[in-house]
C-alpha cells in the first residue's frame, strides 16, 4: 500500500548577499578618455609629421590616421580587459 504521508516543503536557505561590486566607471567617461587620449597621439603625430617637412594636407591625414589607430586600439583594449 502507498503511504499518503503529507509531503513537507524543503526548508528554503537565503543565499547570503553578495558583497558589494567596486563602483564602475561609466561608459561615457572610458569613452571620452580614450578619445581625449586618441587626440593627444593624433596632435603629436601632426606635429612630428610637419617637423619632417611634409606639408600641412600631408600632415593632417597622418593625423587622422594615427587618431583612427589609437582610438581603435584603445577600444580594442578596453573591450578584452573588461570584466569577465
Amino acid at each position: 500500500m502507498i503511504d499518503r504521508a503529507s509531503h513537507t516543503p524543503l526548508p528554503t536557505t537565503e543565499t547570503p548577499p553578495l558583497p558589494s561590486p567596486q563602483p564602475r566607471v561609466p561608459r561615457r567617461a572610458k569613452v571620452l578618455l580614450m578619445v581625449a587620449v586618441a587626440a593627444v597621439v593624433s596632435g603629436a603625430a601632426a606635429l612630428l609629421s610637419l617637423a619632417g617637412e611634409n606639408n600641412v594636407p600631408t600632415a593632417i591625414l597622418t593625423a587622422g590616421g594615427a587618431f583612427a589607430a589609437a582610438l581603435g586600439l584603445l577600444l580594442t583594449v578596453a573591450h578584452y580587459a573588461g570584466p569577465q
